[in-house]
């Protein structure tokens, strides 16, 4: 049988195992992130120097610098002009510059028409046509649209009394809705110095106290703009100033002269110390169809002019008071009155107290102009004719010179001195455009010129002439192939004709 003795071989195994566990955790120092082998530390290998590079110069960068506006130095023509403080004739003066001036042009307006330059810090404006036409003209920017709205119509010294009337030198032109700058333009390129224009009373007062002003105040702008006188010639009764019953198929005085002075006062009063120097008061009476198939008779159209007269004077004192220019007519019932007869009736009743010059209208037909009435033929004959006008019918108005003479002797005859003022005369040339216009086809061209320049000489010789004013300037421009084409002095495209080139190269 067996019997107790010293503990079991296992049980000291398990106490060994316990034991070994505790200690290797002693070791640890408890740390279950540490209970992994650490991991070897790289070695770094050693690099070689990077050679030291030279210091590069630091690029001095200037500061953006801003962009010049554009610009073009041109020439001005050789005549004076006027730069003003916007794009439009209506502007207040600047600076007047003298011909052929060099000027900085740095923008212009919408149409192109005005350029603004730059005269020395100040902007200004000056419009295109007074530059030189030359080649490198470039295209500049429009300016902005912030520019001061226009003034009202520049306006000078206005005198007590209108100054003495000198000669001068002016042609009738056409200048509402067409191309005024031309106009002026070929005005100053003559040498001249004055323009008339027709007022049609009816349009510009179509209801009565309504007034249409615009298309004036564009043409006395630009007359200023250019150093041109005018003179504005009233025609042309409005519907509503005509008597009960009028005929409507001819023009005609008003029923009631009042009506036209209230007119006269408010374009005067208008104009009063601008380019509008002088103003005729009616056109040709002495004729039916400007006079409303009334009787024709110098006394009535004297009753017509006082009251405008005095009107005028009132309102501008410093305005020329013209009277209105008789056509060159003998006596024919119901159409016309000799022009010497209606000059000593309008005389007679008191002409001489309400103008300042006597209108005239004195047409050369085909007349030479230094050739009086009394050679007329002859002169006719010997250059050749189909116009037998001064043949047939010997009369002073055939003959330019002997209706301005005649005038100024029957002026005197009434122991008046005042001017005769010729506001429309010339010599149709190139063919009759109009069967009632004859004569047109004896005159050519360079008779055209030669007489008219010698007409011109004349009247300044006389020294009783008024300024003068040739008929006519465009209307080969705007009136191709009509009866009032025949005296104009340059053609329908503005090339000019003998007559203009004759009367550019006059001595003034």
């Amino acid at each position: 049988m067996k019997t107790s003795s010293s503990p079991s071989r296992p049980v000291v195994l398990c106490i060994s195992l316990l034991l070994a566990v505790f200690l290797a955790a002693c070791r640890s120092g408890g740390d279950e992130r540490d209970s992994a082998p650490p991991t070897a530390t790289p070695v770094q290998e050693p690099t070689q120097p990077t050679p030291e590079q030279p210091e590069q110069p630091v690029e001095q960068v200037d500061p953006p610098t801003p962009t010049p506006v554009p610009f073009s130095v041109l020439t001005t023509t050789r005549f004076a002009i006027q730069a003003v403080e916007g794009p439009d004739y209506l502007y207040h003066l600047v600076h007047r510059l003298p011909g052929q001036a060099q000027v900085r042009v740095t923008a212009q307006n919408s149409s192109g028409n005005w350029l603004r330059v730059d005269l020395d810090g100040t902007a200004a404006w000056i419009a295109r046509w007074a530059l030189e036409p030359q080649a490198g003209f470039r295209e500049l920017p429009q300016a902005s649209a912030d520019i001061p709205q226009p003034s009202t119509l520049e306006r000078g010294p206005m005198p007590d009394t209108p100054p003495p009337i000198e000669f001068g030198y002016g042609t009738q032109a056409h200048m509402i809705g067409v191309d005024v700058d031309h106009i002026m333009w070929a005005t100053r390129d003559l040498g001249f110095n004055w323009l008339k224009q027709q007022i049609r009373w009816n349009i510009t007062e179509p209801e009565q106290g309504s007034y249409n002003w615009r298309d004036l105040d564009l043409i006395v702008s630009r007359a200023a703009y250019s150093d041109v006188d005018l003179l504005f010639s009233v025609v042309t009764t409005p519907d509503w100033a005509r008597e009960t019953g009028y005929d409507a198929t001819v023009d005609g005085p008003p029923a009631d002269p009042q009506d036209l002075a209230s007119f006269m006062s408010a374009m005067a009063t208008r104009y009063c110390g601008t380019a509008v120097k002088a103003i005729e008061v009616w056109n040709e009476q002495n004729l039916h169809y400007e006079w409303g198939n009334l009787p024709l008779n110098g006394a009535d159209y004297v009753n017509l002019l006082i009251p405008s007269s005095q009107a005028i004077r009132a309102a501008c004192p410093s305005m020329y008071v013209i009277s209105g220019a008789l056509t060159p007519a003998g006596s024919v019932p119901n159409l016309a009155i000799d022009d010497f007869t209606y000059l000593e009736q309008m005389l007679a009743n008191g002409l001489a107290r309400h103008v300042d010059a006597i209108g005239a209208h004195p047409s050369g037909y085909n007349v030479p102009a230094n050739v009086r009435w009394q050679d007329g033929c002859a002169a006719i004959v010997q250059s050749g004719n189909t116009f037998n006008g001064a043949c047939d019918n010997p009369h002073h108005s055939w003959s330019f010179r002997s209706t301005m003479e005649g005038y100024r002797d029957i002026a005197l005859q009434y122991g008046v001195d005042l001017p005769i003022w010729p506001t429309e005369f010339g010599w149709a040339a190139g063919g009759a455009y109009h069967e009632a216009y004859g004569y047109a086809n004896d005159n050519d061209f360079d008779e055209q010129a030669r007489w008219t320049v010698e007409a011109f000489q004349m009247m300044k010789e006389w020294g009783w002439a008024g300024p003068a004013i040739l008929w006519n300037m465009n209307f080969r421009v705007i009136a191709d192939k009509t009866e009032r084409a025949q005296w104009g002095i340059v053609n329908n495209d503005w090339t000019p004709l003998p007559v203009y080139n004759a009367l550019k190269a006059m001595v003034k």
